[in-house]
């Protein structure tokens, strides 16, 4: 059994169903990439997944128990979580929120130890934001309070990562060096990521497993090789496209016709 899974899970918003009796089951130890068109159901079950939505039907189970039976700092000390379109309380410096990643471990008293100050110091390093730390939120660009929140989220030093678009804001050189972050922690660490991606040919590329969604359900999953085809590309995205072998990794890229 993997460590996270969902099982005829339906989502949705007041009378508005999104996603439909969907199961999937979360690659221990890999990174997975759910992609698809906009309003097909990706953040919606990341959400899902994350306890951030309840399930109007079916379940999500972490290390085989109902997150709904789970309290939210046992759930917070395993599984990590970016959302899209994050907020923060008014005059919150960077080393304010990254901390924030940290409350999950502390105790009653909130006592910070030494492991709470490397992990915090290691998220700045790792996301290019250490020189930031001091620095209030508001007066960031997009894409350096985007490394940010990812930041906090890798300050939570948690064994599974949802990420919701975690590249918004970024320039293709900082998507790619976020890419390259989350593969090198996976790698070294055994994280396991899923996270929300636009850009198929990066998630080609960083990612060993694709989930493509489209109208709220799964119509493909396994390796890129597999599962970033022609056909697929334009059953999902209804888009004309030619696949080419990336030249240096050998991954799909998408170039539209």
């Amino acid at each position: 059994m993997t460590r996270l899974n969902a099982r005829d899970l339906t989502l949705g918003y007041d009378d508005r169903p999104v996603v439909h009796d969907l199961s999937l089951d979360v690659l221990d130890g890999k990174v997975t990439a759910i992609v698809g068109a906009n309003a097909c159901g990706k953040s919606t079950l990341l959400r899902g997944l994350a306890r951030l939505l309840k399930p109007r039907g079916g379940a999500v189970h972490l290390d085989g128990k109902a997150l709904t039976e789970m309290s939210t700092v046992d759930v917070a000390k395993v599984l990590g979580l970016l959302p899209q379109s994050p907020l923060a309380p008014d005059g919150v410096t960077v080393a304010d929120l990254v901390s924030r990643g940290r409350y999950p471990h502390q105790g009653w008293f909130r006592r910070w130890t030494d492991d709470d100050h490397a992990a915090v110091a290691s998220a700045l390093e790792a996301t290019g934001t250490a020189d930031l730390a001091s620095r209030p939120l508001a007066q960031l660009s997009g894409g350096q309070r985007q490394r940010v929140w990812v930041a906090m989220a890798l300050a939570q030093d948690t064994d599974l990562l949802l990420l919701d678009e975690p590249t918004t804001f970024l320039d293709i050189n900082h998507q790619v060096e976020l890419l390259r972050l989350l593969r090198t922690l996976n790698e070294e660490s055994g994280k396991t990521i899923v996270a929300v991606l636009h850009d198929l040919n990066l998630a080609s590329r960083f990612c060993d497993h694709i989930i493509a969604m489209s109208g709220g359900a799964i119509v493909a999953e396994g390796p890129p090789s597999e599962v970033i085809t022609a056909e697929l590309v334009e059953k999902v995205f209804g888009l004309t496209c030619v696949i080419i072998p990336d030249p240096i990794a050998g991954t799909p890229i998408v170039v539209p016709a």
